[in-house]
C-alpha cells in the first residue's frame, strides 16, 4: 500500500488566492487590483504565489486586511463591495479609488480598524 504525500500550500500561494478572492468580492479587475498592489496585472495573471515579504506582498495583506474588517462591519460580501464602490465623506473619496494609493490603502485599513475599535 502506497501512501500519497500531500504537500502544504505555501504562505505565497495561499496570499495570492486569498487576494484573488478579495479581489473578486470586492468587484475588482484584475488591473485595478494590479494597481491597488502595484504589480503589473499581466504579471499579477502569471503569477503562482505572492511573497507576503514582498511590497505586494504586504500590500495585498493589507487589502485582505481591510475587505475582511468592511465584510464584518458592512454585513457581509455585498455590504462590503458596495461601502468599498462608494464615497466616504470621513475618507474624502471612494475606498475603492482612495486604495490605489500605499497611504490610500493604510488610511483605508486605518479607518475601518478604527470603526472595528481596534485602534
Amino acid at each position: 500500500m502506497s501512501a500519497s504525500v500531500k504537500s502544504s500550500p505555501t504562505e505565497g500561494a495561499v496570499l495570492l488566492e486569498a487576494l484573488l478572492r478579495t479581489g473578486e468580492q470586492l468587484g475588482l479587475r484584475k488591473r485595478e487590483l494590479g494597481d491597488i498592489i502595484h504589480l503589473d496585472d499581466r504579471t499579477l495573471r502569471r503569477k503562482v504565489e505572492l511573497d507576503p515579504e514582498s511590497a505586494p506582498g504586504q500590500l495585498g495583506l493589507l487589502l485582505v486586511r481591510a475587505y475582511r474588517s468592511a465584510f464584518v462591519l458592512m454585513g457581509g460580501e455585498e455590504g462590503a463591495r458596495h461601502w468599498f464602490q462608494t464615497e466616504n465623506r470621513a475618507l474624502n473619496g471612494v475606498p475603492r479609488e482612495i486604495a490605489t494609493r500605499i497611504d490610500g490603502l493604510v488610511r483605508v485599513v486605518s479607518y475601518l480598524d478604527a470603526m472595528r475599535g481596534k485602534v
